[in-house]
């Protein structure tokens, strides 16, 4: 009988981040050709990648980037999104993720069951329907629709203590020298950056599954 391996990955992902949402996708297919002997532990860890966007959001000309380079932009996620299945509507603006990161870190951590649905929920809701995330009552209803009461996850998550979790995602990715979302780290010992093919997942998987046999050989 074959002994089981085990990887915890962390996953560094924020959800207006346009490659989180491809990054996602892709992460579920390599998720569904593990090899029999392999369980991946997945840690989404809250990173906050436009902590200045005010509450109301922001205009995504606001960003920057020169009418031309977004048209381009843009053209690019739909064309990836497609290819995985994804639909990428009109986001008249950015919006503030702050307590939807909140949320999702508290529903991972205390309705694991309902996670995933949620997780899903936030990105399609942005992603797909234009939804904004910095309103609590589109946070309350995509936790809704994910099986989630609203009430309780707005008490635990208005109390402050899940602000920790976003600190502390910040902390541990400054000391890895992540800058970018997203970000997959195996057992802290093997990094993919950015939304990467479930094929290179899986090399990076195998790459952490050696690296930890390495070490405890036993």
């Amino acid at each position: 009988m074959t002994e089981s391996r085990s990887v915890h990955l962390e996953v560094f992902s924020d959800y207006t981040c346009p490659w989180c949402y491809v990054g996602w996708a892709r992460l579920e297919q390599a998720l569904a050709h593990l090899p029999e002997d392999v369980t991946v532990d997945v840690e989404w860890r809250p990173f906050e990648i436009h902590p200045e966007v005010p509450l109301s959001g922001m205009p995504v000309e606001d960003l920057g980037y020169p009418p031309d380079v977004w048209t381009r932009m843009q053209g690019a996620l739909r064309a990836s999104a497609r290819a995985e299945g994804l639909e990428v509507g009109n986001r008249p603006k950015v919006a503030n993720t702050h307590r939807a990161l909140l949320a999702g870190a508290w529903a991972q951590a205390e309705r694991a069951s309902a996670f995933p649905s949620f997780h899903e929920r936030l990105f399609v809701g942005y992603f797909a329907e234009g939804r904004d995330l910095g309103d609590p009552e589109v946070v309350n209803d995509l936790a809704a629709a994910a099986g989630i009461d609203p009430g309780e996850m707005g008490e635990a998550i208005d109390g402050g203590a899940w602000e920790g979790a976003l600190a502390r995602a910040t902390e541990d990715a400054r000391a890895m020298g992540i800058t970018g979302t997203p970000t997959f780290v195996f057992d802290r010992r093997v990094a993919a950056s950015g939304a990467q093919p479930a094929e290179v997942l899986l090399r990076a998987l195998d790459a952490a599954v050696e690296a930890r046999a390495s070490l405890d050989p036993d």
